[in-house]
């Protein structure tokens, strides 16, 4: 479920507090020269022709022989699998990439999504880059049984009108007028894309938004569809701002199962647990499409339109991770 307040102004995001363990390779530094070769430098003719014997420590030190000195040692990945990397599940209206990265190899999937209302909702595409960051830096934090996959902008033209960026940005690159970032390059509002309720006039607050020409009129709305559908997650978690709670999915019943992940969330979190959005009517959303698909679904709704709420989702995710873990025991 969504709810948009007006944006106060932005604020930087709160830096990464989990620790952050690299493994890196030294870097081969080759000579461009023979090292036999003389060095000219403006010194008298004697320096320039070295006796074979030598000894100067050369400027640039070189390695040993037996180290190829084209190839420098590569990076370490933090896991040994190919996670992290991008894969593009579709496109938007106005032909900008959708990508979903993964994270882990278990069976059972689990989705986080960003930024479906753009850069409206811009905090929430940080966060979820912030999220990105940490299980990038520690993958051990995801149970053997889980592959997280985390779509970080479900908008990407709704991201480019108020940053002129298509993927990560700072805060100092928004727009003074965040709200056109609230829809896709069509002027649709994606979470009123959906068919649960649908209507083509959709409210927001106090006015009306376009829910498209049909359910799923939008690219990015099928391609989000089609990747559900397709990976059957165990539970997909929806980020919005700014109403400061968990909301549960349903069409129009609340769903059961969705009612359970909440509870586990809002637990952990602090965030109040809320069965159905009531602020204003909801149609054609997201979440409550994918529980008629036997698919769970909550929305986190952040407190503000800055901040990213990172210690209450940190511990809100490891809580909802630790479900399945327990389940390895």
């Amino acid at each position: 479920m969504i709810s948009c307040q007006a944006a106060p102004p932005a604020v930087l995001p709160p830096t990464i507090i989990a620790p952050v363990t690299a493994v890196t390779s030294p870097t081969v530094v080759t000579p461009t020269t023979d090292p036999l070769t003389p060095t000219l430098e403006p010194t008298p003719a004697p320096a320039l022709t070295p006796s074979p014997t030598d000894t100067t420590t050369p400027p640039i030190t070189e390695k040993p022989a037996a180290i190829p000195p084209t190839k420098p040692s590569p990076t370490l990945p933090p896991t040994p699998t190919p996670d992290n990397l991008p894969q593009i599940i579709g496109t938007s209206y106005e032909g900008r990439p959708i990508y979903s990265y993964r994270f882990g190899s278990g069976p059972i999937p689990i989705v986080f999504v960003g930024g479906i209302h753009g850069g409206y909702e811009w905090n929430t595409i940080l966060l979820a880059y912030q999220v990105m960051d940490y299980f990038t830096a520690q993958p051990y934090r995801i149970p053997a049984n889980v592959t997280l996959f985390i779509i970080p902008v479900a908008n990407p033209d709704g991201l480019f009108a108020v940053t002129q960026n298509e993927g990560r940005f700072l805060v100092a690159d928004l727009a003074e007028d965040t709200f056109p970032g609230r829809f896709n390059g069509r002027n649709v509002d994606l979470n009123r894309n959906w068919d649960c309720q649908w209507s083509a006039t959709a409210v927001w607050r106090n006015q009306p938004v376009s829910g498209g020409s049909q359910p799923f009129s939008e690219p990015e709305s099928r391609a989000l569809r089609d990747f559900f559908l397709e990976t059957r997650p165990a539970l997909v978690l929806f980020w919005h701002s700014a109403a400061n709670g968990v909301f549960i999915a349903g069409c129009p019943e609340t769903d059961g199962l969705s009612r359970q992940f909440a509870a586990i969330f809002g637990s952990a979190s602090g965030y109040p647990v809320h069965e159905r959005f009531a602020y204003y009517p909801i149609t054609g959303d997201a979440g409550d499409w994918l529980s008629t698909q036997g698919i769970p679904s909550i929305s986190v709704e952040l407190k503000t339109h800055e901040t990213l709420d990172w210690p209450e989702n940190l511990v809100g995710i490891l809580a909802l991770l630790s479900h399945y873990n327990k389940q390895l025991q």
